[in-house]
């Protein structure tokens, strides 16, 4: 059986990716340890389950501030439960404790160092044998809501219901990055808002678009008036030349009987 490190070796072959690319790492059964070694590089980890691989301590487990789901069912932990807390897991909400070693409530009682706990499972380990355990654990974890799956009322939490606060939380961050965007946008019309009004105050109040509109309506009807005008003189001109050729020919008319009558004498 091979050891801890050589199994994440060949899963991150396996997958051809970083271990910070890695959101959830799954090794059940896949090595031997007794300890958590060589998994303080994910540090983007959502989910991790190390279950069946005989593991007895949790002393130096790795800081995974992201850590979501972890699963540590069927090994032999017994105790030191603390040793979760000092690696910071402040995201943890989910923890499976199930078919290991620990015998009594009071070994439970590190858990108040994880702030987001809400779900635990401690099925088959020798403190279920306790009476009233489950009332004990929940009157100490004040923030927890399902104890192997039950709530206070004794009501089973629907299988669908960690999925949907997965999905949830994954919205979260989606709509926190798309308002970054929006807000990038925001800026981008501001700025170019800010160049127009620099540009206007720079060639003055004539460079508006409403103002040039108006401009251009003036000059064109000074065009239709100049129009309007040349053609009355053009029309003016035309009619001086008749006149004076119909009196130069009423003035030939008299000396032309002139002629004629000088003719009869």
């Amino acid at each position: 059986m091979k050891d801890l490190p050589q199994a994440i070796s060949d899963e991150l072959s396996k997958q051809k990716k970083q271990p910070e690319e890695l959101v959830s790492l799954n090794l059940d059964a896949r090595a031997k340890a007794t300890s958590v070694q060589g998994i303080d590089a994910f540090v983007n980890l959502k989910s991790l389950s190390l279950c069946s691989l005989g593991l007895t301590t949790l002393e130096g487990f790795p800081k995974l501030p992201k850590l979501v789901r972890l699963t540590l069912s069927d090994n032999r932990i017994s105790g030191g439960l603390q040793h979760l807390v000092d690696a910071g897991l402040t995201s943890l909400r989910v923890l499976e404790l199930a078919n290991n070693r620990i015998a009594s409530v009071e070994e439970l009682a590190p858990l108040k160092g994880l702030p987001s706990l809400q779900c635990l499972d401690v099925d088959a380990c020798p403190l279920t044998k306790q009476p009233g355990h489950a009332a004990k654990v929940f009157a100490m974890l004040d923030e927890l809501k399902y104890l192997d799956n039950v709530d206070k009322e004794g009501r089973e939490r629907d299988g669908d219901e960690e999925e949907e606060d997965f999905e949830e939380e994954d919205a979260g961050e989606e709509e926190y990055e798309e308002g970054g965007g929006e807000g990038e946008e925001e800026d981008e019309e501001g700025a170019e808002f800010d160049e127009e009004k620099e540009y206007a105050v720079l060639v003055g109040p004539d460079a508006v678009g409403e103002d040039e509109d108006g401009d251009y309506e003036a000059e064109g009807e000074g065009d239709d008036d100049d129009d309007d005008e040349g053609e009355a003189e053009e029309e003016a001109g035309e009619g001086a030349p008749a006149t004076g050729t119909k009196r130069k020919r009423e003035d030939e008319e008299p000396e032309e009987g002139a002629d004629e009558e000088g003719g009869d004498e």
